[in-house]
């Protein structure tokens, strides 16, 4: 008997046909004797109109109340998925992020859990009952109803893993699992049975949206197996786990991200400190930080940060040279020791040299090495690594 937590993501949930769907996949592992925790997200793009509402009364919606309007979408297809098992003979309750104990940071609209207390949980499940948990939100130690930020469903539901000690923890999305390029751009990419976590982290860091970030923390810190798979179509999915670190180095996978911007400034050594110190007070989120000497800095945002990260600078160096590069793409290439490895290096190298006067700079570690370019490049760069790299059928 395997206890095993699913997340179900708003596009598998998206009508009410679907749910009954999953609701009968659950039954189905409950009786084969398994015990099951269930998270779910928001039916289709619940979130999004409740969102425009908001918008469309204020363009700056009080963040608390935002959380408040958007735990809804959860609680929605949380009470509808225990009907729906309950309509199955398998008895099920359903539960808010703040009914099973998971406390929060009180940051509104991006809390960071602090810990899951889970009394109500373990109850439900010593007791034979099915518990539908809402993803996405908490509750903060001031009593305040939180959310975890964008993707914070797959957070919520390998931080249960993680406090129940589950065997594993299944994310059902709409694709089959994680792909070596993005298919959108690479139709024919082949799919990763295996991926460690320090692999996924930087995948879901730099582009891939089949995990957030802060899950995969999480998976990692506390060893959870976790397998991504579509709920639309049998098959095994993705496994992402703890791998042997064999002493080969092979591209694994490519990832993109888009919708960034890139601004150049030259200031002097001690300005670089003194301006981290402001945007870290204005909690802007820095995608790169690149210095180039002593003199010449290189920051990559999301283009919704531009004018913000420019307000800065203009406020506090009036003086300074600035130029911002919009529609720019961070191209990632990711696998063990990569970096390292001659062959591979010369290889994106003189893919990326028939480009060189649109690429803005590189960033490598271990495990990575990332090309900052402009956007327009993008599937060509990963159309054709993907060939060189053997990451397509």
């Amino acid at each position: 008997m395997a206890l095993i937590v699913k997340k179900f993501g708003g596009t598998s949930l998206a009508t009410v046909d679907l749910i009954k769907n999953l609701a009968k996949k659950v039954a189905k592992d409950v009786n084969d004797g398994n015990r099951v925790v269930v998270v779910v997200s928001a039916m289709g793009k619940t979130t999004n109109e409740l969102i425009s509402m908001a918008r469309s009364l204020t363009s700056n919606p009080d963040q608390r109340e935002m959380d408040m309007l958007l735990t809804a979408g959860e609680r929605i297809s949380m009470s509808l998925f225990s009907m729906a098992l309950n309509s199955m003979n398998i008895k099920s309750y359903s539960f808010t992020g703040s009914q099973v104990g998971i406390i929060t940071t009180s940051s509104h609209t991006n809390a960071k859990i602090i810990t899951v207390k889970g009394e109500r949980l373990l109850e439900a499940l010593s007791n034979n009952i099915v518990p539908i948990v809402a993803g996405f939100q908490g509750i903060s130690s001031t009593k305040e109803i939180t959310t975890l930020g964008r993707g914070g469903s797959d957070t919520t539901a390998i931080a249960l893993a993680a406090f129940l000690k589950a065997d594993i923890c299944e994310i059902y999305t709409d694709v089959d699992g994680v792909f070596k390029t993005d298919p959108r751009i690479v139709p024919n990419s082949k799919l990763l049975k295996r991926i460690s976590y320090d692999e996924m982290l930087l995948m879901a860091y730099f582009g891939s949206k089949v995990l957030h970030p802060r899950s995969v923390e999480i998976a990692k810190k506390y060893k959870i197996p976790v397998v991504i798979k579509s709920s639309f179509n049998e098959g095994e999915g993705t496994m992402v786990t703890n791998m042997e670190n064999i002493e080969s180095t092979k591209v694994n996978s490519i990832c993109v991200k888009d919708d960034l911007a890139l601004v150049n400034l030259k200031t002097s050594e001690q300005n670089i400190v003194k301006l981290l110190k402001e945007l870290n007070k204005d909690n802007l989120n820095i995608e790169l930080f690149i210095t180039k000497g002593f003199d010449n800095i290189s920051l990559v945002v999301n283009q919704d940060s531009v004018n913000s990260l420019l307000s800065i600078i203009e406020k506090n160096y009036p003086s300074l040279p600035i130029s911002a590069n919009t529609d720019i793409s961070l191209i990632t290439f990711i696998g063990e020791g990569i970096s390292e490895d001659r062959g591979i290096t010369e290889t994106i190298l003189n893919m990326i040299s028939k480009y060189e006067n649109d690429v803005f700079g590189v960033v490598t570690n271990k495990i990575s090495y990332t090309i900052i370019t402009k956007k327009i490049y993008k599937e060509k760069i990963v159309k054709e690594a993907g060939e060189k790299f053997e990451l397509t059928e």
